[in-house]
């Protein structure tokens, strides 16, 4: 959008305002920080709250690929324990019970075989870690979108502050030339009572402008993070999607990250298939214990120290249909993922659609506008200097001030919203994050 006029479609120079900054106070002593919408992402990502939370998402899920990963390795465990008897009885001249024991033992336990539930539950935790790792990107994609709207929407708020201004400029004018040809004779006191309200009316414009375009500055500095006053820098136009839409949504339903997030939802449902298999088949382990024990007084048959090892076969049998429920829970979700994804491929096909049909309504309007300000301007000024000799009636110029300034509000919205619409297709596309990380690259 640099290098031609924004507003009028003339081809002359916008005015430094529109074509360069928007002032964040529109008032105020302290030196105004620039931004661009590049600083703004960058910003925004780092001071949203939203990220935080997603990067502890991939953190829990770190966790858990720690806790299924020690299902894999040996577990080393101590046992102590005494025992007080109420008296000491012998049989025979033999000591069988004594007074009191000690006892002190230490087991080393390694599962060699369990079905492949062990691996099962690693493999879903590592799926799970790369899906929160896709959320982490995901929730960076809907802090650029609602950051640009945030942006785009104080570059608005701001051009609608110069249209009012100017529509309050054209009203005084108005007023002044009435008021003028009032005292010469030639209009009546009734053209410049409606040119009087028509000022006011303007002012009360501006007003709700200002007081619009604080708010919208208000809302990008609670992203960003920013204080104080602030210059907003005119981005350069989008280029043009060149590609056809069909051809769009293949991109999408490669791309996208909801999309992979659902396929990797599938795959963790179906290693939980694998998994409740797991429990049909036999589970193999061994231990290693070495115990010690120690009696006052000594029984006459006690073992001080024993060391032994021994392997532990389970095969399961019956356990109340418990596993075949569990394996049907288990088919049940991979079913339900299956369909998700399904139902999310349509969903990102028919969100592309209608984003591209979107982005070709505002582009196409554009044109028209151009046109409607262009015939506008030249009636204002036609009406109004008909108006200034006495040819024409305050009705006249307050319609063609209202043209005027609606035509200009139109085509401004209409640019902004092309805009917007173009970053709105790349998102439903899934190509959002990557094109603005490597402008924001290259902006560094």
């Amino acid at each position: 959008m640099s290098g031609r006029n924004l507003w009028d479609g003339s081809g002359a120079a916008a005015s430094p305002l529109a074509a360069l900054v928007l002032v964040l106070c529109l008032a105020g002593a302290a030196p105004a920080q620039e931004l661009t919408l590049a600083d703004a992402y960058r910003l925004a990502l780092a001071n949203h709250d939203a990220m935080d939370v997603a990067r502890e998402a991939v953190v829990q899920s770190e966790r858990e690929i720690d806790r299924a990963f020690s299902r894999v390795l040996p577990t080393l465990s101590a046992e102590g324990s005494y025992t007080r008897y109420s008296e000491k009885k012998t049989v025979g001249g033999f000591l069988l019970q004594p007074e009191s024991s000690t006892r002190f033992e230490v087991r080393l336990s390694q599962s060699l075989y369990d079905g492949g539930k062990e691996w099962s539950l690693l493999r879903q935790a590592e799926k799970r870690l790369s899906r929160d790792r896709l959320g982490v990107d995901e929730m960076r994609e809907e802090i650029l979108i609602e950051t640009a709207r945030a942006y785009y929407g104080v570059l608005a708020a701001g051009r609608n502050v110069e249209i009012k201004e100017a529509a309050l400029r054209r009203a005084r004018s108005h007023r002044d030339v009435a008021a003028a040809r009032l005292e010469v004779g030639t209009a009546t006191k009734a053209q410049l009572l409606r040119a009087e309200a028509e000022a006011a009316d303007a002012a009360a414009e501006l007003t709700r402008a200002r007081l619009e375009f604080e708010d919208s500055m208000e809302l990008l500095r609670r992203l960003t993070g920013l204080a104080g006053p602030v210059e907003a820098a005119e981005p350069p136009e989008q280029p043009p999607v060149v590609l056809p839409k069909e051809q769009l949504v293949e991109v999408a339903l490669a791309k996208r990250l909801d999309m992979r997030r659902a396929r990797m939802d599938e795959a963790i449902a179906a290693e939980g298939v694998e998994y409740a298999k797991g429990n049909f088949l036999p589970s193999v382990s061994i231990d290693g214990v070495y115990s010690r024990r120690d009696q006052s007084p000594q029984t006459s048959f006690l073992l001080n120290d024993v060391l032994y090892a021994g392997v532990t076969v389970r095969f399961p049998i019956f356990e109340g249909g418990l596993r075949r429920a569990e394996l049907d829970q288990a088919r049940s979700r991979l079913r339900a993922a299956e369909s998700q994804r399904r139902d999310r491929a349509r969903e990102v096909a028919l969100q592309v659609r209608v984003a591209y049909n979107n982005l070709k309504a505002a582009a196409a309007v554009i044109e028209s506008y151009e046109k409607k300000l262009a015939f506008a301007r030249e009636n204002y000024e036609m009406v109004f200097k008909q108006f200034a000799y006495g040819l024409a009636d305050s009705v006249d110029v307050v319609d063609a001030e209202a043209t005027l300034t609606e035509a200009e509000t139109a085509l401004m919205a209409a640019r902004y919203e092309r805009e917007l619409r173009v970053l709105e297709l790349k998102k439903s596309m899934g190509v959002l994050l990557d094109e603005t990380g490597a402008e924001m690259a290259r902006k560094e």
